[in-house]
C-alpha cells in the first residue's frame, strides 16, 4: 500500500519535486531514495523550499498552489518526515505567507515547551490524499485558499435498527419529581495572571508578564480611575483575604492594569475560578439546594500564545482546575469532557490505529486518574475512560447514561481530521456513540451527550452531518439532552428534520443543544454558571437558572469580592407561553428562536443573556453584529449555518 502511494506520487510530481537540482536525474523512485540519502539535511531542505516557493511564480490558482504544496509535502513526509517542519516553516517565513510567529507555531516541530503543531502537520501529510476531498478541505479551512468542497453524501443509517413509532415521541415527564444538576464550563485558568499587567494589550496574552501595549500612554487617562490592583489576594477556607494595593502606574507603559479578579480581555485568574466555585457552594448552602452531579464541558487551559503554552502548563492547568472543583464542591460527582485547549499540542487528537496514539494517551490516563481519585468515576469506569479517549460513557445512580465525547475529533484545527476525510468515522467515535445509543434505546434508558465544541461553526462538515443524523435518529425518545461549551456565550442550537430555511418549522424541530456560558471573561463576557432542574423520570430539563457577576464592578470596589447574582431562568426569561409541566425541549427553543428572528427586542434580550449583560453587549437596533443570531440558533451543522448566512444579503456581500 505504501509503495503504491509513493509510486503514484512520483508519477504525479515528477515534473515538480523531481525537477529540483537535488533530485534531478532520478528516473525511478528507488533511484530517488538512493540519491536522497546522499544529501545532507540542509540541501534537501533548500531543494524543497525552492519547489514550494516556485509555485507562486506560475499561473496556477491559490487553490492549486495549496494542493500542490500538500503533495510536495506528502512526498517529503513519506521519505524524511522530520524535515517537513523546517521546510514549511522556512517557506512560510521567506514568502511572508503568514506572520513569522504564525509560521512558527503552525509548521515548526513539536516540543514540550511550546504547542507548535508542525509534527502533527507532517503526520497529516503522510496519511492524506492531497488531490482528493482531503486536500480541498484542508486548503479551505486551514489556509482559505480553496472553495469550500461539497460535503460527501454518506450515511450511517446501516448501523442502527429502524426507528419504531414510539421512538418519535419523548416520554412524558413526572408531575413534580425533580433534582438539580450543575453545569460549569470554560475556566481557561491563566496561571501567570499578573495583577497590574496590561489589559489593553496589543502584544501577547493580556494580563500576563508578557502583555504589552505597543502604543504610548500619552494623553491616556487610565490613571484617573481607581483601579483595584490588589496583589496576592487569596482564599483560605472559603474566606477571602485581600492583599496589598500596588501603584501600577509607576510603570509608565501600563494603560489599563489587571485587577484582582480579572478583565474582559484576559482569561480567568485562579482567584476568579475559586470565587465562582465559592458562589456555587454558598448558593447551595443558603438555599438548601443539592446537586446530584455536575457536568463540566471543557477548556481548562488559557488562550496564551502557542509559543508560551507548554506541556507542563497544560497538565498543571488541568490538575488545578479539577482540584479546585473537588475542593469547593466536595462529594458532588463531576462528569467532564476535554476542550480543544485541553490537549497538547493545542487542538490535536490522533486516531488510535495509525501509529500516533502515544502522542495523546497521556491525557486520557491523567483525566481518568484524577476522576477516579476524586470519586467521580468508579474503577471500571475509569479504566474505560482511560482506554477510549475519543469518548466514554457512565451511568449515574438514577439510571441516566452520560456519553462524553472528545470534540477534537471534529475540530477544524485538528490536523488528524483531514486525512481520509470523506469517510464518516475515521476515529470510530460515531460507531461508539451509536452502539451506546442502540443499547440504551433497547432498554428504554435516557441519555445525555456532553461535548465541548458545537457542530455549527468550528466543526468539520462531515462529522457534523453524521452527528446530526445520529441525533435525529435517537431523538427525542433516547437522547434527552445535549450539552456543549466552547463559545463562552449562553446559546442554544436547534436540529430540524427537514434541511433549509423552509424546514425551520415547529413541526420539524426534533432536538436541540444547550451551549453553556463560561467562567472566563475572555472575551468581553461576564463570568457565569448555571444549574438545571431535571425531571427525575425522563431526565428532561424543566428549567435552567443562570448566575453571573458584573466583572466591571470589581475594577473599582476597593478590592472586595465579586457579587454573584441571579441573572435569569430559561423558562421565564424569554416570556414564552409554555406549559408548566412541559420540559424545555426543541419546540420551546424553536419558539424562542422565532421571536428572536422577528423582534429586535427579543434579539437584544438574547444578546444580553448570551454575554451576561457585560458592558460590551451590542445594541441590536444599531449594530449588524446581531444579524446572524437566528442562523446560529437554528443551524445544527456547519453546512446549515453557512447556507443560512449565504442567504442574508448583508452577510454574504
Amino acid at each position: 500500500m505504501l509503495v503504491g502511494i509513493l509510486l503514484a506520487l512520483f508519477n504525479l510530481l515528477q515534473t515538480s519535486v523531481f525537477a529540483s537540482p537535488v533530485i534531478s536525474g532520478a528516473h525511478t523512485l528507488s533511484d530517488f531514495l538512493d540519491r536522497s540519502a546522499n544529501f545532507n539535511d540542509d540541501s534537501v531542505i533548500s531543494a524543497f523550499v525552492g519547489e514550494l516557493k516556485s509555485l507562486s511564480s506560475n499561473d496556477s490558482s491559490k487553490c492549486e498552489q495549496c494542493i500542490t504544496r500538500l503533495a510536495i509535502g506528502k512526498s517529503l513526509s513519506l521519505l524524511r518526515p522530520e524535515l517537513v517542519p523546517p521546510v514549511f516553516t522556512r517557506w512560510c517565513k521567506e514568502t511572508a505567507y503568514m506572520s513569522n510567529s504564525t509560521c512558527t507555531s503552525t509548521f515548526s516541530r513539536n516540543t514540550v515547551s511550546t504547542s507548535y503543531t508542525g509534527t502533527n502537520f507532517a503526520d497529516m501529510l503522510s496519511l492524506m490524499d492531497p488531490f482528493s476531498y482531503d486536500g480541498q478541505l484542508y486548503c479551505f479551512y486551514k489556509e482559505k485558499a480553496c472553495p469550500k468542497p461539497k460535503t460527501p453524501n454518506v450515511t450511517l443509517e446501516h448501523m442502527w435498527p429502524s426507528k419504531q413509532p414510539k421512538h418519535f415521541l419523548a416520554p412524558e415527564p413526572s408531575a413534580n419529581d425533580t433534582f438539580n444538576v450543575l453545569h460549569i464550563s470554560d475556566f481557561h485558568i491563566e496561571l501567570d495572571y499578573t495583577v497590574g499587567a496590561e489589559t489593553n494589550c496589543t502584544l501577547s496574552m493580556c494580563c500576563s508578564p508578557n502583555s504589552k501595549n505597543a502604543k504610548s500612554r500619552t494623553s491616556h487617562n487610565s490613571t484617573a480611575i481607581g483601579w483595584n490592583s490588589y496583589h496576592d489576594s487569596f482564599y483560605t477556607n472559603n474566606s477571602f483575604v485581600r492583599g496589598p494595593l500596588i501603584d501600577v502606574f509607576q510603570n509608565q507603559s501600563i494603560w489599563s492594569p489587571a485587577t484582582t479578579f480579572g478583565s474582559y480581555t484576559c482569561d480567568a485568574p485562579e482567584i476568579l475560578v475559586n470565587s465562582t466555585l465559592n458562589s456555587i457552594a454558598k448558593f447551595c448552602e443558603d438555599n438548601s439546594i443539592q446537586f446530584d452531579f455536575a457536568i463540566f464541558t471543557g477548556d481548562m487551559v488559557d488562550h496564551d500564545e502557542l509559543a508560551l503554552t507548554s506541556f507542563d502548563l497544560t497538565v498543571q492547568s488541568e490538575e488545578i482546575a479539577f482540584r479546585d472543583i473537588k475542593d469547593k464542591l466536595g462529594d458532588v460527582a463531576v462528569y467532564s469532557v476535554m476542550g480543544n485547549h485541553d490537549s497538547f499540542p493545542y487542538g490535536e487528537l490522533a486516531q488510535e490505529n495509525h501509529g500516533f496514539l502515544n502522542y495523546f494517551s497521556y491525557n486520557a490516563e491523567l483525566m481518568a486518574d484524577l476522576w477516579e481519585d476524586f470519586g467521580w468515576l468508579g474503577p471500571e469506569e475509569s479504566q474505560y475512560a482511560r482506554k477510549h479517549y475519543t469518548g466514554f460513557s457512565v451511568e449515574t445512580p438514577r439510571g441516566l447514561k452520560i456519553i462524553s465525547l472528545n470534540s477534537n475529533v471534529w475540530y477544524q484545527k485538528n490536523h488528524y481530521a483531514y486525512w481520509n476525510a470523506s469517510q464518516p468515522d475515521t476515529f470510530g467515535q460515531m460507531e461508539f456513540l451509536i452502539e451506546e445509543l442502540v443499547e440504551s434505546e433497547s432498554k428504554n434508558q435516557r441519555v445525555w451527550i456532553i461535548a465541548h465544541i458545537p457542530f455549527s461553526q468550528e466543526a468539520l462538515p462531515l462529522p457534523a452531518k453524521m452527528f446530526a443524523e445520529v441525533v435525529e435518529r435517537f431523538s427525542p425518545y433516547t437522547i434527552a439532552n445535549i450539552f456543549f461549551g466552547h463559545t463562552h456565550k449562553d446559546q442554544f442550537e436547534i436540529l430540524y428534520s427537514v434541511p433549509g430555511t423552509d424546514g425551520k418549522t415547529v413541526e420539524n424541530a426534533v432536538a436541540f443543544a444547550w451551549i453553556s456560558q463560561a467562567v472566563t471573561p475572555w472575551i468581553n463576557n461576564n463570568p457565569s454558571w448555571r444549574y438545571y432542574t431535571i425531571d427525575a423520570k425522563t431526565f428532561s430539563v424543566m428549567n435552567a437558572y443562570n448566575y453571573y457577576t458584573k466583572l466591571n464592578e470589581t475594577f473599582t470596589n476597593n478590592g472586595d469580592e465579586p457579587l454573584w447574582e441571579f441573572e435569569y431562568s430559561s423558562r421565564e426569561g424569554y416570556n414564552i407561553d409554555w406549559p408548566e409541566i412541559a420540559p424545555l425541549n426543541a419546540t420551546y427553543w424553536h419558539k424562542v428562536a422565532t421571536r428572536i428572528n422577528e423582534s429586535v427586542e427579543y434579539n437584544q434580550m438574547y444578546e444580553n443573556f448570551a454575554m451576561r449583560f457585560s458592558p460590551f453587549v451590542p445594541d441590536c437596533s444599531k449594530s449588524s453584529s446581531c444579524d446572524l443570531n437566528y442562523c446560529y440558533l437554528t443551524s445544527f451543522t456547519v453546512d446549515e449555518y453557512d447556507d443560512c448566512v449565504a442567504q442574508i444579503p448583508t452577510a454574504s456581500s
